[in-house]
């Protein structure tokens, strides 16, 4: 019983390293898109999320930077892209804003309703 006990839990602590390193991965490509994506403005992600049929609203504050997304697809209560989502926007904020710009986990993708994300990209130091 206890080797079971143990293979569960090693399989349990598997998955969570997996998770949490593929929420990493997925966080630092969306960064690595922001930055290769061809923008000269922050507004100028919009028109391409557009072609995708989302809408993006950016609300720009004096510390903060709100993205609000309708349109993604949904898991539940989630948007299915939120860790790349958060590192895109956090980095399209760095590029085009201030390079102290970054979205925390949890802090992120609140939907609000059924069709709405929202991703804030603070200012951090």
């Amino acid at each position: 019983m206890f080797r079971r006990f143990l293979e569960a839990y090693i399989d349990v602590c598997n998955n969570v390293v997996t998770s949490s390193a593929n929420s990493v991965l997925m966080f630092e490509a969306g960064e690595q898109a922001a930055m290769d994506l061809k923008t000269s403005k922050i507004e100028d992600i919009q028109g391409e999320f557009e072609k995708s049929g989302m809408k993006v609203a950016i609300e720009v504050e004096k510390k903060k930077v709100r993205f609000r997304i309708k349109g993604l697809p949904m898991r539940g209560k989630e948007c299915t892209y939120c860790d790349l989502l958060r590192g895109f926007f956090g980095g399209i904020a760095r590029k085009h804003l201030d390079p102290r710009y970054y979205c925390k986990k949890g802090a992120e993708c609140v939907p609000e309703d059924e069709e709405e994300c929202i991703f804030v990209a603070e200012l951090i130091g």
